[in-house]
């Protein structure tokens, strides 16, 4: 019973694989990072599959046959693959967030709470990736992203 439950989730994912090996465009030569990104991301959906549709194999002992080896092995390299990708994603987040709090201005048409209450938001979800920038590099922060406008603040905070 177990090697037919086996036989087709393995069936299932080759099909998965073939539909998704359709979408990868042909490599013409001008278009090598268009196809690097969509060759990486079959393969990524590739190994990806296994690890989030089937739960983890029991741990493999002396009398384990070659199969449930194999199978193991591939779950793991699946598993790998899902932590990367997210970790990937991780960063990613990381660099966005980051990316508002130094660039976000305020744009003299909302509330000034509003603006504050947006750079803290980016603030806090820094906090929640473990970037700790420190209370006082907001307060910087909120400072120089407000218009000329607002000199007297800045100049009452820096004295």
């Amino acid at each position: 019973m177990a090697d037919a439950i086996g036989d087709t989730n393995l069936i299932n994912f080759i099909a998965i694989v073939s539909m998704q090996l359709s979408t990868v465009k042909t490599l013409n030569g001008s278009n090598f990072d268009d196809w690097k990104e969509y060759l990486s991301m079959y393969l990524a959906i590739a190994q990806l599959d296994l690890a989030l549709r089937v739960n983890a194999p029991a741990k493999l002992i002396n009398e384990s046959t070659v199969a449930e080896k194999i199978y193991h092995e591939k779950w793991q390299n699946s598993n790998r693959v899902v932590a990367e990708k997210f970790k990937k994603f991780d960063n990613t987040q990381k660099s966005h967030y980051l990316s508002l709090l130094e660039h976000t201005q305020y744009d003299g048409v909302s509330a000034i709470w509003e603006h504050l209450m947006t750079l803290i938001s980016y603030f806090n979800k820094l906090k929640s990736f473990d970037i700790n920038l420190g209370e006082s590099f907001l307060v910087r922060r909120i400072l120089k992203s407000l218009p000329p406008q607002f000199k007297i603040l800045k100049t009452s905070y820096n004295s």
